[in-house]
């Protein structure tokens, strides 16, 4: 009975809070550097883009984003490994008013990654799908072009999954452009 009045409750206030409120989207590219602790052969830095869907509520934004960070190919030990990573994530961010054009912004993302990981070698070939849990920071600037349209760029970091040998995580900057509806 509580988790279910403090889900109305918090459902009327995000109602109540919307008549300020706006949706968004948004489009990413970025350059990433990609790092796997335990398999260095993996390492490697790609364009990677996100495309987002969004909600701003004057001062601070919830959006939801879908995440390409691309195939990762190398040899290891006499094995062959490959993992393709994209994933749908969620942020929260919040604007800093400078009273500027230039508006500064903070956020922290979490993500559901899927990796398709396949490792061959001599005699033997595994292929697997994992989701993993991902957690991240950013941190950015948007400038505003038009009413509607903005320019954006950010720097970021994302923990994209760890497994039992290795923690794979993700560095680096994007820019967009954002489009208010």
């Amino acid at each position: 009975m509580k988790k279910t009045t403090l889900a109305v409750l918090l459902g009327t206030l995000a109602v109540a809070t919307s008549a300020n409120a706006f949706w968004y989207a948004q489009g990413d590219l970025g350059y990433s550097k990609t790092k796997f602790s335990a398999y260095s052969a993996l390492d490697d830095s790609k364009f990677d883009p996100r495309i987002s869907i969004g909600y701003d509520f004057g001062g601070w934004r919830l959006a939801a984003d879908y995440t390409h960070q691309g195939k990762f190919e190398g040899r290891e030990q006499r094995e062959h490994i490959s993992a393709k990573i994209y994933g749908i994530g969620f942020s929260g961010i919040y604007d800093f008013n400078m009273n500027s054009a230039f508006k500064p912004y903070a956020g922290i993302r979490i993500a559901n990654n899927i990796f398709d990981i396949e490792n061959r070698g001599r005699g033997y070939f595994n292929s697997k799908t994992e989701n993993k849990f991902g957690y991240g920071v950013l941190a950015g600037v948007q400038y505003p072009l038009t009413q509607n349209w903005s320019l954006n760029g950010n720097v970021e970091y994302n923990r994209l999954g760890k497994f039992e040998d290795t923690k794979v995580n993700q560095y680096g900057a994007k820019v967009g452009i954002r489009y208010d509806f």
